[in-house]
């Protein structure tokens, strides 16, 4: 019985849990369709590329001006001419979500260079467990780079306990991600997800986020329920499951006295 007990307590935790992590998700939107389809999608949070771009941007066109830098790139050839079209390249093939398994950063294939097909970088993808993560934090943009440009961008800093080795640059982190349009909620996010997976229990995406990227992708409640249950529908099941578990427990004690 007491075995039995514990495991009730357990599931009814997980349930809490998940319940927590679904009023999170609920309260997101988001028009990245980069991982429709990917098994175990929890949330997907979208750069704010143009954002990102046109930062990056005046941080070039000032870095540029400073006549060292201005013959190096000229001497390069290809920067001069197309390191807008190269940050917009680099800029909108950035992605992430959160997933059952952790963070998932994927970096698709682009283009770089002068645009020459010789030249593309390959797609990179990296996951950093949810247990693995000690640290995830947000650094809201102040001061100005190059003395001239505001700093704009709000930067996700990731950290697990092989990261954050210091160096001539800073700060080593396992993840850095600057620009997203919602860093709080993504940072709220991941810790509940961590809370939510040190309980020994995954968090299953369907109890959570059953029809999130078609609510974005659709604005009809048809589309939306052709990947299953709403997202209010839900949270009540979870919720009838809850009490039921409840009790149940006040029943095993009543047994037990």
């Amino acid at each position: 019985e007491g075995e039995r007990d514990t495991a009730i307590t357990k599931d009814s935790k997980q349930i809490i849990m998940e319940d927590e992590i679904g009023q999170i998700v609920k309260g997101l939107q988001w028009g990245d369709k980069f991982f429709d389809g990917e098994e175990g999608l929890i949330a997907v949070f979208d750069f704010d590329y143009e954002k990102i771009a046109s930062f990056q941007k005046s941080v070039a066109w000032a870095t540029m001006l400073f006549p060292p830098v201005l013959v190096l790139g000229s001497l390069c050839g290809c920067y001069p001419c197309f390191f807008q079209q190269q940050i917009k390249w680099a800029t909108y093939s950035q992605h992430v979500a959160i997933t059952q398994d952790g963070i998932k950063f994927v970096h698709d294939k682009r283009k770089t260079g002068c645009g020459l097909g010789c030249t593309d970088a390959g797609k990179t993808s990296k996951t950093v467990p949810f247990d693995k993560i000690t640290d995830c934090d947000v650094t809201e943009p102040a001061g100005a780079t190059c003395c001239c440009i505001d700093n704009v961008l709000s930067v996700i800093n990731v950290d697990t306990a092989s990261s954050g080795g210091g160096g001539e640059g800073g700060p080593k982190h396992e993840l850095s991600l600057a620009g997203l349009k919602e860093p709080a909620k993504f940072k709220k996010l991941v810790w509940a997800m961590k809370r939510a997976n040190a309980n020994g229990q995954p968090v299953r995406s369907a109890a959570v986020a059953p029809t999130f990227t078609s609510v974005v992708s659709s604005p009809t409640a048809a589309n939306t329920m052709e990947r299953g249950l709403s997202n209010e529908e839900t949270n009540v099941i979870l919720r009838d499951i809850r009490s039921e578990l409840k009790d149940l427990n006040a029943n095993i004690k009543n047994l037990k006295s």
